[in-house]
């Protein structure tokens, strides 16, 4: 087993297996960003009606509220390199029925609705499989980075995404755009299926409704999960003010292009990349409370800098500083959490907090885009700023997160040895 004192933040990319499927993942992470902006152009061309398009959005944000905990109990139940590959198999399905529809003629808004309804339940159903897979994948002092690394692919292709399905849309259309979505998954399938060696889970719940009651019960229970768990729905109702008024922001005060918001979009993903580099440095699976303090100063700093930012490359330093903020309490508190979730727990552990942030971040996007509207964009900003750093105050004493310094009772010494290549 590898013996340096701190594992570098690109470090879980050494263990094969994690590596292999990080790269997979970020393909299948761009197709699904190329498959909402498909959507939306589509049903743009099918219908004016406001609501028709706004449905869109709403068909797949809806299933990450309605099915997160019985993902997440699933994800628990059954076996997750079983469970992965057929959640990745239906995605490609539907995925594909769009393409078909598409160049057939026959697609029409509701048939867009319920293909991209489905392809949200397909996803939603995997997500707490992917991140309970993480854990068994790479060494205990990896978490953090692996997590950070998740995030990275997400924001990435967040950001390639819809810059790729501009481009295909207009050489062939949106139906090019579904069949390259549905081509993404493939490499997940593959790579899930050379994963054999999950760790033993004992007894497995046999009914959906007991098993979310008993992951609920288990997170509640717990004041070493509950906690977290409470913050990650706090931090993240305080932080989506940030991106509540961003592009007001970036068109009102900051007057860029698309591509100027490119840069502000780039700054955010720059400081997320900082901030897992960073983390392991500064001990913070040891003292989370040190590094989340840390982090709140540096996101309120940034959120206050670009507040008041009248040119685009100092609204470009705020928000890299207020992503590496970000990505520092998501990173701290996610970790801490995960690797206190034992492995017949960890899918149904992963949706509670999937669930908390998704809920912190809509609840945090309408209020702060009230305020706003009441009080300016710069004032909700500065306030957001403020109220977080108030909340990070007194977190530690209401809600106090221990440090972990132990070897993840589910993570295997060997899976870094056998599955690593390099040094």
């Amino acid at each position: 087993m590898h013996t340096e004192p701190v594992a570098g933040p690109w470090s879980p990319l050494r263990v094969r297996l994690y590596r292999w499927l990080w790269i997979a993942g970020l393909v299948s992470n761009v197709g699904t960003f190329m498959h909402l902006v498909a959507a939306n152009w589509t049903m743009a061309t099918l219908s004016s009606s406001p609501t028709l398009v706004s449905l869109v959005q709403a068909s797949w944000a809806v299933p990450g509220f309605l099915l997160a905990l019985h993902a997440g109990a699933f994800a628990d139940m059954l076996d997750r390199r079983t469970f992965i590959i057929t959640t990745q198999v239906a995605a490609l399905l539907v995925a594909a029925a769009l393409a078909v529809a598409q160049g057939a003629g026959w697609m029409s808004p509701w048939v867009l609705l319920v293909g991209t309804f489905l392809e949200s339940v397909a996803l939603t159903f995997a997500a707490p499989a992917f991140m309970a897979l993480t854990p068994e994948l790479v060494d205990a002092r990896m978490l953090p980075q692996a997590i950070g690394l998740d995030g990275i692919s997400r924001n990435a292709a967040q950001t390639l995404g819809p810059a790729f399905a501009g481009g295909v849309i207009a050489l062939t259309g949106p139906g090019g755009v579904f069949a390259l979505n549905a081509m993404s998954f493939v490499g997940v399938v593959i790579v899930v299926n050379g994963y054999r060696d999950g760790p033993a889970r004992g007894a497995r719940p046999a009914a959906v409704g007991g098993a979310i009651g008993e992951g609920v019960r288990h997170v509640v229970g717990h004041a070493s999960l509950r906690r977290p768990v409470i913050r990650l729905a706090t931090m993240t109702t305080v932080g989506a003010g940030l991106a509540a008024v961003m592009p007001l922001v970036a068109r009102e005060r900051l007057h860029v292009s698309p591509t100027g918001f490119g840069v502000l979009a780039a700054s955010l993903g720059l400081g997320s990349v900082s901030a897992v580099w960073l983390m392991p440095r500064m001990g913070a699976a040891q003292h989370p409370e040190r590094a989340l303090f840390c982090s709140a100063v540096v996101w309120s700093g940034g959120t206050a800098l670009f507040a008041g930012a009248g040119v685009l490359w100092v609204g470009s330093i705020g928000l890299l500083l207020a992503g590496g903020g970000t990505m520092g309490v998501l990173n701290v508190l996610f970790s801490n959490y995960t690797l206190q979730l034992s492995s017949w727990m960890r899918g149904r552990g992963s949706a509670i907090a999937m669930l908390m942030v998704w809920l912190g971040t809509s609840i945090g996007a309408v209020g702060w885009g009230v305020l706003a509207s009441g009080i300016g964009v710069r004032d909700s900003l500065l306030a957001a700023a403020a109220v977080n750093l108030v909340v990070a105050a007194l977190a530690p004493a209401l809600l106090p997160v221990r440090g972990y310094s132990g070897p993840s009772p589910s993570v295997a010494s060997s899976v870094l040895d056998s599955g690593s290549s390099g040094s």
